[in-house]
């Protein structure tokens, strides 16, 4: 029988933790323009070679909120994961 292990986003969207190989450390990518929005992702490998970007958008200003965000979810997966 087989089994799911769902872990739930903020956005709604559903992983199936049984199925990752990897998740990786979060990256930043900012705008030229420092008034023009960035992300902040990191990327969930999984074991049939797909991926999955998991971002959170930021202004300038306010980067680190987000960077802190995705940490927390972040390091929620990983919990999840043990």
């Amino acid at each position: 029988m087989n089994q799911l292990k769902i872990y739930i986003l903020p956005d709604g969207e559903e992983i199936d933790l049984l199925k990752v190989k990897s998740i990786g450390a979060i990256k930043s990518v900012r705008s030229k323009d420092f008034s023009s929005l960035g992300y902040c992702y990191f990327t969930i490998v999984l074991k049939d070679g797909t991926s999955k970007e998991i971002q959170e958008g930021y202004l300038y200003s306010d980067w680190i909120k987000a960077k802190i965000d995705l940490q927390m979810i972040r390091d929620d997966i990983l919990k999840s994961l043990l």
